[in-house]
């Protein structure tokens, strides 16, 4: 016969503490399914509007006339016309500078700023790109042109919306038909819609873009015009 102190053990050792409930869990309770998500990317031939070159979140609208921007997903959206306005003949070496460009904001509101071009790259590849611009054709007035000149764009400020940006690179543009670079994306660069805009502000923008005219070219008096052809790639081609 036990002991009364040991079947009084064996009891308490088989009571459960009163607010507490053993559960036994089957694998008939746990079940499992399977969902799907899809999209469908497509490429995108929207053209981009310019924007502001200082903060490009917000949209302008060019007050001089110019070209259309070209379709996407890789484009040129915006580059501004150079006018070196009205000078005077001059039997000395000459470099004259580029007005500032003209637009309107959101609010229609007409303000100077630097002169720049504007490139959108939607293709979703991340391949890069390179943009160059070759100057077709002489300064001409009628038969009469200027030989000699040179375009330079300088103090190139390239503004985007992601941190992986294009580089800029000074230009220097001769009537030859040749093609420099202004601004270069690597692999993985260069993704959304940039600016490069000439000068980081208007007072410097006055002074970055420039047209050489050396002393010994012919000057007839008159307006003269030239063509400069911008060519945006793909950074493989």
């Amino acid at each position: 016969m036990l002991k009364r102190s040991t079947i009084m053990g064996i009891l308490l050792g088989s009571m459960v503490p009163v607010g507490f409930a053993v559960t036994q869990v089957s694998a008939s309770d746990i079940v499992g399914y399977q969902s799907h998500a899809t999209i469908e990317l497509v490429g995108s031939t929207d053209e981009t509007r310019p924007v502001n070159p200082i903060n490009p979140t917000d949209p302008v609208k060019p007050v001089r006339p110019v070209n259309p921007g070209t379709p996407g997903p890789l484009s040129i959206d915006y580059v501004s016309n150079l006018q070196f306005s009205q000078q005077k003949i001059s039997g000395k070496d000459s470099v004259y500078y580029a007005q500032l460009d003209q637009l309107a904001d959101k609010n229609g509101k007409v303000g100077d700023y630097p002169n720049y071009v504007q490139i959108t790259d939607n293709r979703g590849s991340n391949a890069g790109w390179k943009l160059t611009v070759a100057q077709t054709n002489p300064f001409m007035n009628g038969k009469n042109k200027l030989d000699g000149t040179v375009i330079t764009l300088m103090n190139g400020v390239v503004n985007g919306s992601n941190l992986h940006r294009p580089t800029d690179s000074q230009a220097a543009i001769k009537p030859d038909g040749k093609a420099v670079t202004v601004m270069t994306a690597k692999l993985d660069n260069g993704m959304g819609t940039w600016t490069d805009r000439f000068g980081k502000d208007n007072t410097a923008a006055q002074q970055s873009i420039s047209l050489f005219v050396p002393a010994e070219s012919k000057k007839v008096a008159g307006a003269y015009k030239s063509e400069l052809t911008w060519t945006l790639t793909d950074a493989k081609l």
